[in-house]
Formats: C-alpha cells, structure tokens, sequence
C-alpha cells in the first residue's frame, strides 16, 4: 500500500483502522471477509462493484441476500459493507465513483 494511501486510511477510520481491511487504493478496497459457505476469503472490492451494487442489488427487496464484489451473503452485512465502500471511495475519490456511478445509470447526488 503506497504510503499516501495508509495516512489517508488511518484518517478515515480515526486511527483504528478494522483487522478485516488488508489494503486500499483510490479504486479498489480488498478485506478479508467471511462468505457464508466458503469461508473467509479475500474479497477486491471496486468502485465498479460498488456502483453496480447499488445500481442493481440495493434496490432489491424481494431477496435476503445480496451480492457485492463476488461476496454474497445477508442483505444486512452486505449493505453495510456496500457502504462503507462507498464512504471510502467518496472520501480518497469522489469524482472516481461519480464517474462509475454515471455509467451504470445513477445520479450521483454527493
């Protein structure tokens, strides 16, 4: 992780950045997750992924489970994960997932 990069994680987290976060960047976030039946992997969440999270999964009510970045588990967890993705890249690259958020048919409102 380029050193630019753990300041600014240290900083969004407060100075207690979560054991689950293995690396970050200003377009990926990879963590070390546990997946309901294949247990704990390492999981690269995008900005694409978040993006397509929350253009196609998150407005899915019908189902208890969710997807986001090949993770699929608890619609609950998964929304959380989503957003804390999603407050991490607006924070290290807001015009990034602005971008990313446009191309799959959202309007960004932040």
């Amino acid at each position: 992780m380029r050193q630019d990069i753990a300041g600014k994680l240290v900083s969004f987290y407060r100075d207690d950045v979560p054991g689950y976060i293995r690396n970050a960047g200003r377009t990926f976030l990879k963590i070390h997750a546990g997946a309901d039946f294949t247990g704990y992997q390492g999981i690269k969440m995008t900005i694409g992924d978040v993006a397509l999270y929350y253009a196609h999964e998150a407005c899915n009510i019908t189902s208890g489970c969710r997807t986001i970045g090949g993770l699929t588990g608890d619609w609950r967890q998964i929304d959380s994960l989503a957003k804390e993705c999603l407050e991490w890249f607006k924070y290290i690259n807001i015009e990034g997932i602005r971008k990313e958020a446009r191309k799959h048919g959202l309007q960004p409102k932040f």
